[in-house]
């Protein structure tokens, strides 16, 4: 590459020999409250018409398109929507884009160059070893409501298939999750079915509607969406000749806890139900506690946590189950007189721009079905309803679900009929992942060597082991 030693040779060719120099891929780390996340630029020159994608391979993230990118002199500046984020830098003659990040309320230093940065993969110690000694299935469930077909996994002991065993289906939590509720390199779902079908059980996990290789539409759908997915799954399992149809078991992590309970309060058949860091209480209430937890932990301030609970106490009620483009002008009503009254101080700094950015972001990440729904969902009513054997499981460490709070919920709501076993219980020193961690916080999730702590599923295969043998 030229190193620039004239003025007047750089004042006239700077711009084509910056353009020159900017194409091609460009790696950096994003340092997000402790938690590394490497990220590239693959930014591309036509005649002076930029386009630009983002990688973040960590979160197995490619291709992300920028909306708009600008190359101005020395500067870089692109936005891409779709994640709410921006950035600016400034290029130098040592072949370093230097600037700033911002993504919602994030703002953090970012500086790429055009050296790789050789990946340095945490150890997932319980991934699954070759050779498998079951029998794993590649199955298409039908979805009859939405018209559509779901892809999924379904393991099982290698046995005379007259023999009939207890199937568990896995629930994913919030978001597209694959099959194995990939995240940051861990395959829960995978671990999971790895000891359950090692323990003699049949275990179906599913890619969600939309992701993977699962057909439908997952933007737009909702918790109440989600049921008929899972009641696709449970007709399929009932058509199999080694599955004991009057022993199927729903396992749901976090929002797939919930929907665990949602499903299981319709189909009375169901034998049981284990909810891992599943809601107890209303979503508007969990949602509040939880920012509190996360924004704490990552050294809010006590001015500014009250900030955020204010915020969230005047806000959440305006978001009800009327129509989405009533939702969407009471929100945008309320947020732009949030902003006038001056209550958030890095606000009343903001520009114009800045201030309609952050109106824009919040209607986008709460105005939307899910969001909605899930705000406004009580489980009280559902877990009145169960009648089956039910486990409840949380770590203490859980910033996401807490324990306690959502726990005593649903020991008080949750009392199935005599004869049948109900086991509520917090998991010391165990995060919202049921890993090991003295924080709970949730940049440990992608560098903790663990996935899904033995000691919870002990506690898992204990409560099946009584519940079926």
């Amino acid at each position: 590459m030229i190193r620039y030693k004239f003025l007047v040779f750089f004042t006239i060719c700077s711009a084509v020999l910056f353009g020159q120099s900017l194409s091609g891929n460009w790696y950096g780390t994003l340092d997000v409250m402790g938690q590394k996340l490497p990220l590239v630029l693959h930014l591309t020159d036509s005649a002076g018409i930029w386009e630009g994608t983002l990688d973040s391979p960590k979160q197995n993230a490619f291709g992300i398109p920028m909306s708009s990118i600008e190359v101005k002199g020395k500067n870089l500046v692109f936005t891409i929507d779709k994640l709410h984020a921006s950035y600016q830098g400034t290029f130098s003659d040592a072949l370093l884009i230097k600037g700033d990040f911002k993504q919602g309320a994030l703002k953090a230093t970012l500086d790429f160059n055009q050296q790789e940065i050789p990946q340095q993969e945490t150890k997932k110690l319980q991934d699954p070893k070759e050779p498998i000694p079951y029998v794993q299935d590649e199955v298409t469930i039908y979805n009859r409501t939405g018209e559509f077909n779901l892809s999924g996994t379904l393991t099982h002991p290698e046995q005379d298939k007259l023999i009939k065993i207890p199937c568990v289906i896995l629930i994913t939590g919030s978001g597209p999750q694959d099959r194995n509720e990939e995240i940051l390199g861990h395959r829960p779902f995978l671990v999971l079915a790895d000891r359950l079908t090692l323990s003699g059980y049949g275990v179906l996990r599913m890619d969600d509607r939309g992701t993977g290789k699962s057909e439908g539409v997952f933007n737009g759908a909702t918790s109440k969406d989600f049921v008929t997915d899972i009641e696709s799954a449970i007709a399929f399992v009932k058509t199999l000749p080694y599955i004991d149809t009057q022993r199927i078991i729903l396992m749901g992590h976090s929002e797939g806890g919930m929907i665990a309970n949602m499903v299981a309060a319709k189909h009375p058949e169901i034998y049981g139900v284990i909810s891992l860091a599943g809601p107890g209480v209303l979503g508007s209430t969990l949602l509040t506690e939880q920012q509190q937890l996360i924004a704490k932990s990552i050294g809010a301030t006590e001015n500014e946590l009250k900030e955020i609970k204010s915020f969230s106490l005047e806000f959440y009620p305006i978001l009800t189950l009327d129509t989405i483009d009533q939702v969407r002008k009471n929100a945008s009503d309320f947020l732009t007189q949030f902003i006038k009254k001056g209550k958030i101080k890095e606000l009343k700094k903001s520009s114009k721009k800045e201030k309609e950015e952050w109106i824009q972001q919040n209607l986008d990440a709460y105005v939307n079905p899910w969001m909605i729904y899930f705000l406004n969902y009580n489980p009280m009513s559902d877990l009145k309803q169960l009648d089956c054997h039910y486990l409840a499981l949380n770590g203490t460490t859980d910033l996401q679900v807490p324990a306690k709070m959502n726990l005593e919920a649903i020991a008080t709501y949750c009392n199935p009929s005599a004869g049948k076993i109900k086991v509520i219980k917090a998991l010391d020193g165990l995060n919202h992942m049921f890993q090991p961690s003295a924080t709970g916080s949730p940049n440990e999730y992608g560098s903790n060597e663990i996935t899904f702590d033995n000691t919870a599923i002990q506690e898992i295969l204990n409560f099946l082991d009584r519940i079926t043998k």
